[in-house]
């Protein structure tokens, strides 16, 4: 065999293999976002919620999507780091060649005003950050996912085999940037530099659905100045990288690092008009 041919059997295999970790996230979400919406039809009445230590609240339908992911993805007997689940120590889980980062309930609040926003998140990372990202979006029924090297696509919750691929948009002024619904820092001072303020209007966006605005091209750029969980945006990161995009840190401008030991992300900025390094 010659050294191409054996360099494109190995692509091939590490293909088939992402496909595969693919569709069991599809699968994994797919299964959150109908426990999620059967909640939704009892008014809520049946979920326990409290506090946590930072003021956040949890219910139990968080809980209950995180067991059911765990459960599915467990197949891939790939470790997990999850907002409702058990974080393994730092010197244990720093050293991970892979791993999944997974918010069963991004938008929690959202979720328990039966207000639109609220998603579920899968991202699976290597030792570079999230190279793979799936983004359920109950309410609506679809699911937005891509990797590297595969392009994105949306598919229904119902049926997660019949893809249909998120075609690339040009971007044309006025350009839109979308900003969490609590951004306390006008939006002209939050774009990138290179960015012209009169060329753009700010629009307020929940939780992950952002990532998938810029990915479909409905959006341009998201920025946020405050800080985040890594579960928060590794889905969304793994999702842009399957166009050649990424999330980076608003302070050094440099890619997101991931698995840190407290989980958590300063300001950040996604934008079309930068390549990934």
């Amino acid at each position: 065999m010659t050294k191409l041919f054996i360099e494109y059997l190995a692509n091939q295999m590490k293909s088939s293999k992402i496909e595969k970790y693919l569709e069991l996230a599809l699968k994994a979400a797919a299964a959150a976002s109908h426990e999620l919406l059967s909640h939704l039809t009892d008014h809520n009445e049946s979920l326990v919620i409290r506090a946590k230590r930072d003021g956040s609240l949890v219910s139990s339908v968080d809980l209950e999507s995180h067991r059911i992911i765990e459960g599915i993805i467990a197949e891939a007997q790939i470790p997990l780091i999850s907002e409702e689940g058990v974080l393994p120590p730092f010197n244990e889980r720093k050293d991970w060649p892979l791993f999944w980062l997974v918010d069963p309930l991004d938008g929690t609040e959202s979720y328990l005003k039966n207000r639109s926003g609220f998603a579920v998140n899968i991202a699976l990372c290597d030792s570079q950050g999230p190279f793979l990202g799936v983004i359920a979006d109950p309410l609506a029924k679809i699911m937005y996912a891509g990797a590297v090297g595969i392009k994105p696509f949306t598919c229904s919750i119902e049926s997660i085999a019949n893809r249909t691929p998120i075609e690339h948009q040009h971007s044309s002024a006025p350009f839109l940037l979308v900003t969490s619904w609590n951004e306390n820092v006008p939006w002209p001072e939050l774009l990138p530099a290179g960015c012209n303020a009169s060329e753009f209007i700010s629009k307020p966006v929940s939780g992950a659905l952002k990532f998938c605005q810029i990915v479909t091209g409905q959006a341009d750029v998201h920025v946020r100045s405050g800080s985040y969980m890594e579960w928060d945006c590794a889905a969304g990161d793994g999702l842009m990288k399957s166009i050649g995009l990424q999330i980076r840190s608003r302070e050094t401008g440099l890619p997101l690092v991931y698995n840190s030991m407290s989980l958590r992300v300063g300001g950040l900025w996604a934008s079309r008009f930068h390549p990934a390094d």
